[in-house]
């Protein structure tokens, strides 16, 4: 749970940080992914099937070598973030900036847990916010 708890913590410090700097409230692309699209389906892609793929790719095959490396758990850590945050090519500085910080977050949480389901779960949540988030400025 406390996890999750940090998680709400770091998306409404994002958010809010986002506002005061004036940044746009989402990208264009999800925008427009959820005008044409439709809810069951952004829902699907964006709460079930790209945690599974990012976190089994970034937190579970990158993470697992890189940990095991010389890199170390905080080398794993900071490169499977950077390399999530260059995924979502499509946000502004400001965005790939705020990707790269949540990739630490799941990095720690993988690191310090083990879980990559753990991490499945947070990142669903966190694409269940922004799909809310979408749902409300759209």
């Amino acid at each position: 749970m406390g996890w999750f708890l940090g998680l709400l913590g770091l998306i409404a410090a994002t958010h809010g940080l986002s506002r005061a700097l004036g940044g746009p409230m989402m990208p264009a692309l999800l925008k427009a992914l959820y005008q044409t699209a439709g809810l069951p389906l952004l829902v699907l892609a964006l709460v079930v099937a790209a945690p599974l793929a990012e976190e089994f790719m970034f937190r579970g095959f990158l993470f697992t070598g890189l940990r095991s490396s010389r890199l170390g758990p905080a080398g794993a850590i900071a490169i499977t973030a950077l390399a999530f945050a260059s995924l979502h090519s499509y946000y502004d500085a400001y965005g790939l900036a705020a990707i790269f910080v949540y990739g630490i977050f799941f990095g720690m949480a993988r690191w310090r847990t083990g879980s990559l389901w753990l991490c499945v779960l947070l990142h669903g949540f966190m694409n269940l916010a922004a799909t809310v988030k979408i749902m409300l400025l759209a």
